[in-house]
């Protein structure tokens, strides 16, 4: 008898064990990542947040163009990840249909909200609700091939009216201007960029309409689509390959190009540099607004385990996480970047610390694409459609972007109802 009764206390304590070993376990889901990044990723973790909370994380890696469906097949069946790292307009899409935590109802929100430039933001609400936390960021910047831009006794344009002032010269010479999303599905942050500048958006300040239709917009769009139809700009050139030949003496590209072109392009010392983008002049001011990327991470609703998850997101996006990440992705993967989110990590970074202001300059002046119902797949479509209408057949911008805007604000009133309950239960349970 007493022999029976020490094994059926043997299997409680395992029953204990084990229940309590699998409540410190949070399943963590990234996108984007390579193999050699997230080893440091699972280092850190490992001698930081588990050795400091005993919680172990199971991390899991999709690529950009897996993740979103893997994402929505995960929220479908109710079994997604504790943590979900992704692309930021794709968060709200899943929160707004209960998928998501609203991360605003944490009581310490408002300490790690502030780690970030708030127009990180702007693609992770709706009204008040928050789905991510931004835990990268980056932000697009100018590369100039000086060398080229002094044979001809060019100087680095401060505006797109310098630009187009220039481009005749650089195209006699062989040389060229590229946008960093070419003629690609992603085009739309190239066109923000020019949106922004003239005080334009995707949406009217209230969600409601498109903001393509505005008259900012139309002479944005005109500008951007002129490059191609006017300037005959290229839009299949590689970027770094034709940076490195002179092909390219203008081109737009994430930070990320910089540590490239220092790992990879040693004959180009000294033959180029990068600087904030081109700005448009409006009402005497110059606005240098880019677009700025990066990746969020949120909590999946149906998890058991959210504050656990909190706490994991607390310190994933701490100062000192993020710049130990940065600085150790830099020093053992040559060519990679990994940028924070915030000022004072930025400049804590292994490079060169003139460049690090310049991308924080950037960053502040920059902004991410705003979240509206319409899902960011559609917009991009509208966009992408708008511009090859012009490129390819001829038609007149003006025309082809009121014709976005009507198709977007078709859209826009379906979402509405599609959305209405999901938003009235997300905003009754805020209060």
């Amino acid at each position: 008898m007493f022999c029976l009764k020490k094994i059926f206390v043997g299997l409680v304590l395992c029953v204990i064990l084990t229940a309590f070993a699998v409540a410190l376990e949070l399943d963590v889901w990234l996108t984007g990542f390579t193999n050699e990044q997230m080893r440091i990723i699972s280092d850190i973790t490992e001698s930081q947040f588990t050795a400091q909370t005993g919680i172990h994380v199971n991390y899991v890696v999709f690529t950009v163009a897996d993740s979103e469906t893997r994402y929505l097949l995960a929220a479908a069946a109710g079994e997604g990840p504790d943590i979900a790292g992704s692309g930021p307009l794709f968060l709200p899409e899943m929160g707004l249909r209960g998928a998501l935590v609203d991360l605003s109802t944490f009581p310490d929100f408002d300490e790690v909200y502030s780690r970030a430039n708030p127009r990180l933001y702007r693609s992770l609400q709706y009204q008040g609700l928050t789905f991510g936390i931004p835990y990268d960021s980056t932000i697009t910047t100018a590369y100039y091939r000086t060398d080229i831009l002094s044979e001809l006794g060019l100087n680095i344009p401060e505006t797109w009216d310098e630009v187009r002032q220039i481009l005749p010269k650089l195209q006699a010479r062989g040389s060229d201007m590229q946008f960093q999303f070419r003629l690609t599905d992603i085009l739309y942050a190239d066109v923000n960029m020019f949106m922004w500048q003239r005080g334009a958006d995707d949406y009217t300040p209230d969600l409601t309409r498109s903001g393509y239709d505005s008259p900012e917009c139309i002479e944005a769009f005109k500008e951007y689509v002129e490059f191609y139809t006017v300037f005959r700009i290229p839009s299949e050139v590689p970027i770094q390959q034709g940076f490195i030949d002179g092909s390219l003496a203008i081109t737009f590209q994430y930070p990320y190009l910089y540590q490239n072109l220092m790992a990879s392009a040693p004959q180009l010392l000294g033959k180029w540099t990068i600087a904030q983008v081109p700005g448009t002049v409006v009402d005497g001011k110059l606005d240098r607004t880019a677009n700025a990327g990066g990746s969020a991470i949120g909590i999946f609703d149906n998890s058991k385990k959210k504050a656990e998850a909190w706490e994991f997101i607390k310190w994933f996006t701490s100062d000192s996480v993020q710049i130990a990440l940065a600085n150790r992705i830099i020093d053992e993967i040559p060519g990679a970047f990994y940028m924070p989110t915030n000022r004072s990590a930025i400049m804590q970074m292994h490079m060169d610390k003139d460049i690090l202001t310049l991308f924080c300059d950037a960053l502040e002046e920059g902004s991410r694409s705003i979240y509206g119902l319409v899902a960011p797949r559609n917009r991009r479509r509208y966009l992408q459609m708008a511009v090859q209408k012009c490129i390819f057949n001829g038609e007149d911008p003006e025309k082809a972007i009121v014709e976005a805007a009507k198709e977007h604000n078709a859209e826009i009133v379906k979402k509405q109802q599609e959305y209405d309950r999901f938003i009235k239960k997300l905003l009754d349970a805020k209060r």
